[in-house]
């Protein structure tokens, strides 16, 4: 497959987890006309309460339907914009006044990466209990709390029990650092598709390769769970950490959300 085929498969796959998180949290998803919305329990406006297009919806109509369904929920949203395929979606987005909210680079992997040589006092650990899952979603919350106003309580209530990652097209992982969970990662599969995400450390244990090794524990086990590829969506500062594992950059995002006053 070439870069464009890829991208294709990213996208889609992406479109399947956003439907999955939200349906898993209590949420809805809604795919109607070439446009998905997709809406969490908690008002935070970033990825379980997001809006994309997955067909040839045209801007203007796609950006009054997602301003429709999420003010009527009275939550905030992202719309997921593709640079290239959306051009005209970004467009009308920054005419109609909404703020540029986030890049994201769409990156994939076509086989398992290698396991990384041990290190003492570091254990990678598949979550299987009540207590693993409570230290995945502490560290997912503190992780991504700067992401948006809410960003952490949103977190919480995405994970709000472990049966939304204990199924079996899922599994999640700590890192654990002299016993201290440090680090978290998880994989769904869809489609074939491994998608990798949630990767957040501790700040006191950044820079020491745990999200490395997180990443690199969801992404072997994705294709343990028969994915042909592995994908994410990667900020500016993880592109280089993934990239050394061997994630190559398909697509890039560049995601709207409606101003606040």
């Amino acid at each position: 497959m070439n870069k464009a085929e890829f991208a294709k498969l990213s996208h889609g796959c992406l479109a399947e987890v956003l439907k999955e998180t939200a349906r898993r949290c209590g949420g809805i998803a809604l795919e109607q006309d070439g446009l998905l919305r997709v809406s969490g329990r908690h008002p935070c406006p970033i990825f379980v309460n997001s809006a994309m297009r997955i067909g040839r919806m045209a801007a203007k109509e796609a950006l009054g339907r997602a301003a429709t369904f999420f003010g009527e929920r009275g939550h905030g949203y992202e719309f997921w914009i593709r640079e290239g395929a959306d051009d005209d979606l970004e467009k009308a987005a920054a005419d109609s006044g909404m703020r540029f909210a986030a890049e994201l680079t769409g990156m994939v992997l076509h086989e398992a990466p290698l396991e990384p040589d041990p290190i003492q006092g570091v254990e990678v650990r598949r979550i299987a209990s009540t207590s693993e899952f409570q230290d995945f979603r502490d560290i997912v919350a503190e992780g991504f709390q700067d992401e948006a106003p809410g960003c952490a309580d949103l977190l919480r209530s995405i994970f709000h029990h472990p049966e939304t990652l204990f199924v079996p097209d899922t599994a999640a992982f700590v890192v654990y650092a002299d016993s201290v969970p440090a680090s978290a990662s998880m994989t769904i599969l869809k489609n074939g598709i491994a998608w990798i995400g949630w990767i957040a450390t501790r700040k006191e244990f950044r820079r020491r390769g745990f999200g490395r090794l997180a990443t690199t524990a969801a992404t072997r086990a994705g294709f343990v769970l028969g994915a042909s590829v592995a994908s994410l969506e990667a900020t500016r500062m993880g592109v280089p950490v993934y990239g050394h594992i061997g994630f190559q950059e398909v697509l890039r995002y560049r995601n709207y959300s409606p101003r606040t006053v």
